[in-house]
C-alpha cells in the first residue's frame, strides 16, 4: 500500500499546474517518489545483511557533502570559515562511520569481537550528532543538510543493509517536497514568496507573515501523515520485537543489554521521523503556514486509527497509529529544536537575518 501511494504521489504534478510551472522540480519529485516506492517491497531489515550497501550509502553522503562544500567555498569571500569547517567535520564523521562499520563487520566475521577504538568512535559520533546540527547556520537548506549528514553518520552505524539508503532517499524527496509546496502557493501570496535559499529558521515567528488557511493545507497534512507512515514501515518494521535485528547495534556494543540496545534501535527508528518533521517545518515556513493552525494533522491521525480499528486490524497496529496523535507533538518539538536552536562557540554572538 505504501508503494502504491508513492506511485500515486508521483503523478501529482500531472494533475496540477506544477508540471508546466516547475518541470525540473516535478521530474525530481517523480524520480524520488518512484525510488522510495521500492523500499517497502524489500525484505525485512536484517534478513539479508549487506555491508557494501551501507558503505555505498556513506559514499553517496560524502559526494553530496563534497558538492555542498564546493558551493560554500564559491559563495564565501574567505576560504576558511566556520560553516566550511563544520561541513568538513561532518564529512570526517561520515568517513569514520563507514570505516567503523566496515572494520567492525570484518572483526566480527573473524570472531575477534568489537574493537575498543570502534566502540569509542561510535559513541562519539552518536553524541556529536545531537550537537553539530545546532552549530550550523539557521538558513533553511544549510540547517536541513546539516541535520541530514549528522543523522546519516549515526544511521550508518546502526545499519546492516539496504536500509542505510532509506533516509538518504527520503531526505532527497523531502528537499524536493519543500520546493514543490512553495510552487503551489496561490497567486495572492506569490508576491511575498521568498527563495528557499534565503529563508531562515527562527523560533520567534512573526504571526503577521502567516496567511489564511487553504484547501491545499489539508493535502499537506495528509502528505505528512503518509510520509511518517513510510518513515516507519518503509524498511519493513512491523509491530513486533522480532522485526528488529540486534546486529544493528554491534558497532556500539556486543554484550546483551536490553535497555541500551532498545534505546539505540529506538533512535534508529526516530531518525527518519525527525527528517520528515524537519522538512515539514520548512514546508510550513516556505508556505507561510503557522503550525498552530494546522490541526488537521491530528484529525487525520485519529481518522486513520479509527479506520484501522473498524477494519479489524491487529490491536498492536491500532495502538501504533493511535499513538501517532500524541507522538506528533513530541516530533514537532524535536523538529523545532533541531531547526531553530543555534549554539555558538567561543562566545560569538548570535547572528540573525532581518
Amino acid at each position: 500500500m505504501l508503494t502504491a501511494g508513492l506511485i500515486a504521489f508521483a503523478g501529482w504534478p500531472f494533475i496540477t499546474p506544477l508540471w508546466t510551472r516547475a518541470k525540473s522540480t516535478s521530474l525530481s519529485w517523480i524520480f524520488f517518489c518512484l525510488l522510495l516506492a521500492v523500499f517497502p517491497l524489500m525484505p525485512v531489515v536484517g534478513r539479508k545483511p549487506n555491508i557494501f550497501l551501507v558503505v555505498g550509502a556513506g559514499l553517496l553522503v560524502l559526494l553530496l557533502s563534497l558538492f555542498v562544500v564546493t558551493s560554500v567555498i564559491k559563495r564565501k569571500d574567505s576560504f576558511v570559515n566556520e560553516e566550511l569547517v563544520l561541513h568538513l567535520l561532518q564529512m570526517l564523521s561520515t568517513v569514520l562511520s563507514v570505516c567503523v562499520v566496515y572494520g567492525t563487520h570484518n572483526s566480527l566475521l573473524k570472531k575477534q569481537g568489537l574493537p575498543l577504538i570502534n566502540q569509542v568512535v561510535s559513541w562519539i559520533i552518536l553524541a556529536s550528532s545531537f550537537i553539530v546540527p545546532l552549530l550550523s547556520p539557521l538558513i533553511l537548506f544549510d540547517r536541513l543538510f546539516s541535520i541530514l549528514v549528522s543523522s546519516m553518520s549515526t544511521y550508518l552505524l546502526l545499519s546492516t543493509g539496504y536500509e542505510a539508503l532509506f533516509p538518504l532517499v527520503l531526505s532527497c524527496l523531502m528537499f524536493v517536497w519543500i520546493h514543490m509546496e512553495q510552487e503551489t502557493l496561490p497567486q495572492s501570496v506569490v508576491s511575498c514568496k521568498q527563495k528557499v535559499s534565503s529563508i531562515q529558521f527562527t523560533y520567534n515567528t512573526d504571526i503577521t507573515r502567516f496567511r489564511d488557511f487553504y484547501l491545499d493545507d489539508i493535502r499537506r497534512a495528509f502528505f505528512l501523515v503518509f510520509f511518517l507512515m513510510t518513515a516507519f514501515f518503509g524498511t519493513g518494521n512491523i509491530a513486533s520485537v522480532n522485526s528488529f535485528d540486534l546486529a544493528s547495534v554491534y558497532c556500539f556494543l556486543t554484550v546483551f543489554s536490553p535497555y541500551m540496545m532498545g534505546a539505540l534501535m529506538t533512535w534508529k527508528i526516530l531518525i527518519p521521523f525527525a527528517l520528515v518533521m524537519c522538512a515539514f517545518e520548512a514546508v510550513q515556513l516556505t508556505t507561510q503556514l503557522s503550525s498552530k493552525r494546522n490541526l488537521t494533522l491530528f484529525l487525520l491521525c485519529v481518522l486513520s486509527a479509527c479506520n484501522m480499528f473498524f477494519s479489524f486490524c491487529s490491536i498492536s497496529h491500532y495502538v501504533i497509529v493511535m499513538s501517532m496523535t500524541i507522538f506528533l507533538v513530541f516530533l514537532n518539538g524535536l523538529a523545532q529544536m533541531l531547526t531553530t536552536k543555534k549554539l555558538t562557540l567561543c562566545g560569538r554572538p548570535k547572528s540573525h537575518l532581518i
